[in-house]
């Protein structure tokens, strides 16, 4: 009776230590697969940047139908004097907008401008000090740029040109 007490011991001495290793195991493997950081950022980068684009306060607008051509960019409506404010009034994330903004650039590729405005001046200009000083972490800012290749409507000539929007 003592070698089979002895026995049933290292035994349950054995299931015990197997029982922790499989409890152990799943842990582990619970804890690879749960997200404990979610990054949109690209995804709300690009997002601005789509709405930017197919925003009315920049696009090609048909007086005759009220036909807004996407893709076609109005230069009047673009280098106005109004069109910051234009575009923050159309694209509203609430009063005191401290997460997006943007800049603007259209190159036109037949002459060789570039025509330049900004969605959010002064957080644009905050958070570019950010960006460029490459930090992470809380308080930190990033960028994303997004090229589009536009028509640029200049009177009643087309041009090919290219919008780049950087998103922070």
């Amino acid at each position: 009776m003592n070698k089979k007490a002895a026995f049933d011991t290292i035994v349950n001495i054995f299931r015990l230590l197997f029982v922790i290793v499989v409890f152990y195991s799943i842990l582990f493997l619970a804890r690879a697969f749960i997200v404990q950081k979610v990054d949109i950022f690209d995804v709300e980068s690009k997002l601005l940047a789509h709405r930017l684009m197919f925003s009315n306060e920049i696009s090609y607008t048909d007086k005759d139908i009220g036909r807004t051509f996407i893709g076609v960019i109005d230069l009047k409506k673009f280098t106005s004097d109004d069109i910051e404010k234009n575009l923050l009034n159309s694209i509203y994330y609430g009063k005191i907008n401290s997460e997006a903004s943007a800049k603007l650039t259209l190159k036109d590729l037949d002459d060789n401008i570039e025509y330049e405005t900004f969605y959010n001046r002064e957080l644009y200009g905050e958070k570019k000090v950010l960006v460029e000083a490459k930090l992470i972490g809380k308080g930190s800012a990033q960028s994303l740029d997004t090229n589009f290749y536009v028509l640029i409507k200049d009177n009643d000539k087309l041009k090919r040109g290219v919008l780049k929007i950087e998103a922070i």
